[in-house]
């Protein structure tokens, strides 16, 4: 986030991430105070494979180890998905994705203007006509991957409490799960004779 906003006024300059940035949040939800701890990190060329890379190239990071992860890409330059899509398949190469949530950002949701609207702005924007590509990123990352989308701006602080308390709220659903082997007994028998409950 500190990319992205001043202490005390918002940078209209992007300013990238260069080193790892942490921050320790409380956030309530579901009526539960959550102490978290995350870790801004600048762009990595790829996810490390195994845990000697990951010591070698990004010490302290804790790419291998991380309960959830949050991916975040660029509204205004929707190629910007792509690096988004390379880093969650190399993800899930290198580790058990299984209980591991994963939410996917698009962020500068302020530069998104109806057609009418885009005319009359000075700033570049991205116009409805775009939401075409919108609407198959996200059916991609819910139905595909059966992950977490959600849009925000950080420049405005638009959502921001909204991903992360969806974030929290992922781990939720995963650790309560977890906690009940009868449900998952439910869904495999459900999954594997593909029945119908009314």
């Amino acid at each position: 986030m500190e990319s992205a906003i001043c202490m005390e006024r918002i940078c209209e300059d992007y300013i990238p991430t260069e080193r790892k940035h942490t921050y320790y949040p409380s956030v309530i939800t579901n009526e539960r105070l959550y102490e978290i701890k995350i870790s801004d990190l600048p762009v990595i060329p790829y996810f490390p494979v195994n845990s000697y890379y990951e010591w070698a190239n990004y010490r302290y990071y804790g790419l291998r180890s991380a309960t959830a992860y949050i991916l975040v890409f660029d509204l205004s330059n929707i190629d910007t998905f792509q690096y988004v899509r390379t880093l969650r398949e190399q993800i899930c190469e290198s580790r058990n994705m299984q209980n591991v949530p994963l939410l996917v950002v698009g962020n500068k949701q302020d530069l998104i203007v109806p057609e009418e609207g885009a005319s009359n702005s000075s700033k570049p924007a991205i116009t409805n006509s775009s939401d075409e590509k919108r609407r198959d990123i996200v059916n991609l990352v819910k139905k595909h991957w059966k992950s977490g989308y959600i849009e925000c701006s950080a420049k405005y602080n638009w959502k921001v409490v909204a991903v992360f308390k969806e974030l929290i709220n992922m781990i939720d659903t995963l650790s309560s799960r977890d906690q009940s082997p009868m449900l998952d007994n439910i869904q495999e028998a459900l999954d594997r004779n593909k029945c119908i409950v009314i």
